[in-house]
């Protein structure tokens, strides 16, 4: 599995309210020459997995958001 994820730049985040996390996120993404960075927060259900099914699964939520996103883009032209 290891090999599936490990070029997959993921940040959980615990602990931090919504605002909190609203100003990592943006402090991150201000940093010139990172890669594309999956945020994630844990929740009632995420905390017991796995962290490698973790990453899997927002590895797989991320292509079909970026899927759909290219999708709307196309509908506009």
């Amino acid at each position: 599995m290891f090999d599936e994820i490990k070029d997959t730049p993921v940040i959980i985040l615990n602990g931090f309210d919504s605002e909190q996390i609203n100003k990592l996120m943006k402090a991150v993404k201000s940093i010139d020459g990172l890669p594309r960075i999956i945020f994630a927060t844990t929740t009632k259900t995420n905390v017991e997995w796995k962290i490698g099914d973790l990453i899997k699964e927002l590895k797989q939520e991320d292509a079909e958001v970026k899927k759909a996103l290219r999708e709307a883009l196309q509908k506009k032209e």
